[in-house]
């Protein structure tokens, strides 16, 4: 485990030093942005498979996306060679804005007819509030089955690992800290300890588990697109709030998780359904600014599906009398190329009919 997670890097962002432990046996130091290297480069396709999709009929669309990323090198989904599949998906401003159940119902028939068992797959989603309120599971109980698949939020056992963590000296939210002192309301050094801590969704990346990520798209201040990559690493750790509302720090940290091997390793591909999407009022859900689109994007990269999607979010902007939120601006595009993620400005996009 060590020497695998030896190949990342982790980098000063202005005067914070953000380090990630794994293991609980190394933490490495954060150089200059400018001394980062990552050894191999990924070179996976960041190409981005396109296709319409009128709401409520994903079934047809998806899977010529899916056919359409594997004949050009993409990873075949076959229970041979992935054996247990994990699909993230983003409920978070359930019911205004989520991933669709038809959506994920599509996904599922595909596997299925693929050769995967229901208990080969299972659905995830840190929140169990949020599920319950997009229709995944019930609040009432700690095992939920959806259509017969297991769904996992962050109240299991399972989805968290105490060894995976990233550690970062900034301070919670008050509210993360009230929780913290009632979890632990003799033991100060304990509070201290936890509150540096953001814990990784190990579930969707150990014992042989690769994960499948369906997001949807929203305007955010400090990523400049809460998406598929946000969905993966904020949007799957605990003790995300301190990191959400800071230009440099959110952008960083979700670049470095996604850097994690074994979790950037397990990926299959990201999924962005753009029929629903918010183009402004960063960060917290509000219909005034919905737009919709009836396209799918699939990439292996999810860099590459948020750079995508943020252009359909910028054109709104723009026809409104917003400020464009330019990639070649955003630091999360550029940490991620740092990284050795990809460059998702050079991904390319291919239509599928």
């Amino acid at each position: 485990m060590v020497k695998r997670q030896a190949s990342v890097y982790f980098f000063l962002i202005s005067f914070v030093c953000l380090r990630v432990v794994v293991g609980g046996e190394v933490k490495f130091p954060a150089p200059p942005l400018n001394s980062i290297k990552v050894d191999p480069l990924d070179t996976r396709s960041m190409d981005i498979f396109r296709a319409q999709s009128m709401k409520g009929k994903y079934l047809s669309s998806l899977r010529k996306l899916i056919l359409a990323a594997e004949s050009r090198g993409g990873p075949r989904l076959r229970p041979d060679t992935f054996s247990n599949i994990a699909i993230k998906i983003k409920t978070k401003h359930a019911p205004g804005l989520q991933v669709s159940s038809l959506l994920v119902d599509a996904l599922l028939n595909i596997l299925s007819t693929r050769g995967y068992q229901k208990d080969q797959i299972f659905i995830v989603d840190r929140d169990e509030l949020s599920l319950a309120r997009a229709g995944f599971s019930s609040s009432r109980k700690i095992d939920n089955l959806y259509n017969g698949y297991q769904v996992v939020s962050s109240r299991n056992q399972n989805y968290f690992n105490s060894i995976w963590l990233h550690d970062s000296p900034m301070p919670p939210t008050i509210h993360d800290r009230a929780r913290f002192f009632l979890q632990y309301p003799q033991d100060r050094l304990m509070r201290i300890a936890e509150e540096r801590k953001s814990y990784l969704p190990s579930i969707l990346f150990l014992n042989d588990v690769f994960w499948i990520n369906l997001s949807v798209a929203m305007d955010h201040l400090s990523l400049g697109i809460e998406g598929a990559s946000a969905n993966m690493t904020t949007g799957a750790i605990s003790n995300y709030q301190r990191f959400l509302n800071k230009p440099t720090l959110a952008p960083a940290t979700v670049a470095e998780i996604l850097a994690i091997p074994e979790l950037w390793e397990n990926r299959l591909y990201s999924i962005m359904d753009l029929s629903h999407y918010q183009f402004a009022n960063a960060g917290q859900f509000d219909a005034e600014f919905l737009g919709r689109e009836s396209t799918l994007l699939l990439s292996e990269n999810p860099l590459s599906v948020d750079r995508a999607a943020l252009s359909v979010l910028n054109t709104q902007r723009k026809e409104l009398g917003f400020i464009e939120r330019k990639a070649k601006k955003l630091l999360l595009f550029q940490y991620a190329k740092e990284l050795g993620l990809g460059d998702a400005q050079k991904a390319e996009i291919y239509d599928v009919q």
